[in-house]
């Protein structure tokens, strides 16, 4: 990510404005929606890293984009973010922003891997046992990887629970290899 400081300084001030003007959801929904825009579409997020493409142009973009799809005070920051020249930064901001969104609220990411989609009642009891281990709500998405064989890798932050097939083998395969 470039400039991590001054995306902080961004993403903390329109989260203490979400949460001064009580509308941190609107505020998150907002930068999910931009996020998604950015994801599905590199052509968006090439727009704002360009520094060829005119301010103005730039801000008609914006306004034809988002406006009337996100919150005045979100587009303002994009605005103004276009106007200083720190466009380039969008994508960190909103970054950071999910960062600090989740520390406020106590919001733990987590990632499970597993070779078929979970029902919705093995996902709660995943969610229910990451949320006793960190003692914080848990949002839990899973991921889809046949190259596991079989059982499950489960994130939560920077912990690492693997209990997979190809890791059991992979181990097995090294001590067999040693003896």
């Amino acid at each position: 990510m470039k400039n991590t400081r001054a995306s902080e300084r961004y993403a903390k001030s329109l989260l203490m404005l979400a949460i001064e003007k009580k509308i941190l959801d609107k505020v998150k929904a907002d930068v999910d929606l931009i996020s998604k825009s950015f994801e599905n579409s590199r052509e968006i997020s090439n727009i704002y890293l360009s520094p060829i493409i005119p301010i103005n142009h730039k801000l008609s973009i914006t306004k034809k984009i988002f406006k009337g799809k996100i919150n005045e005070h979100t587009l303002n920051l994009l605005t103004n973010l276009v106007l200083r020249k720190r466009d380039n930064l969008i994508e960190s901001i909103l970054h950071k922003f999910n960062e600090l969104y989740n520390a406020q609220m106590n919001i733990e990411e987590s990632l499970i891997t597993t070779t078929f989609d979970l029902d919705q009642k093995s996902l709660e009891v995943v969610k229910d046992f990451a949320e006793k281990i960190t003692n914080k709500n848990i949002s839990l998405v899973n991921n889809i990887n046949k190259e596991i064989v079989g059982g499950f890798n489960l994130k939560i932050g920077d912990r690492m629970i693997d209990c997979t097939v190809s890791s059991k083998l992979k181990s097995l395969r090294k001590k067999l290899i040693n003896n």
